[in-house]
């Protein structure tokens, strides 16, 4: 068995390569540190898109609507109003949560809302999947009101765009 030398021309050993560490490059070398603070920052990344990802999804299913627990709520949406009837007292100033269920992509209205009442100049409108809260005084005497939404859906001939305020004494 013959022994190769492992010497150049001038007697100096020949380097050996060993690994990619050994090739000289400032990427194949080990430095320390980089790789934790890259796992850090990834990490970090993810946690904050999976925070925002969570919000998401929990607004959505949550709907329009559900800021104010004192005011009564009032949704719109292709399917009618939810509530259809409404009672109130003669002369109580009452709040209205009024909520679009429906989105931008409605294809009649653009998912906008109305609750109006003519009798009352009651005229409120939202846009799709938001919600604002209104204030009015119920009238002093008792009787019903119909309240209708005339932005889509067929407007306020189609019965199930169309409800009832009940004034009681």
């Amino acid at each position: 068995m013959t022994r190769r030398s492992h010497a150049g021309s001038d007697g100096r050993p020949l380097p050996t390569r060993q690994g990619p560490a050994s090739l000289g490059t400032d990427r194949d070398r080990a430095v320390p540190g980089p790789r934790p603070v890259r796992i850090a920052v990834f990490a970090l990344i993810a946690l904050l898109v999976t925070g925002a990802a969570a919000g998401l999804v929990m607004s959505r299913l949550q709907g329009a609507g559900g800021a104010d627990v004192t005011a009564i709520q009032v949704h719109a949406s292709m399917g009618g109003f939810d509530p259809p009837a409404l009672t109130v007292k003669a002369g109580e100033t009452i709040r209205v949560e009024f909520s679009s269920m429906d989105t931008p992509f409605h294809s009649d209205g653009g998912g906008w809302h109305q609750f109006a009442i003519d009798a009352l100049g009651i005229d409120w409108n939202v846009g799709p999947q938001s919600s604002e809260v209104f204030e009015m005084t119920a009238p002093d005497v008792a009787g019903s009101y119909t309240f209708y939404c005339d932005v889509c859906c067929g407007g306020k001939e189609n019965p199930s765009m169309q409800g009832t305020l009940t004034v009681t004494a």
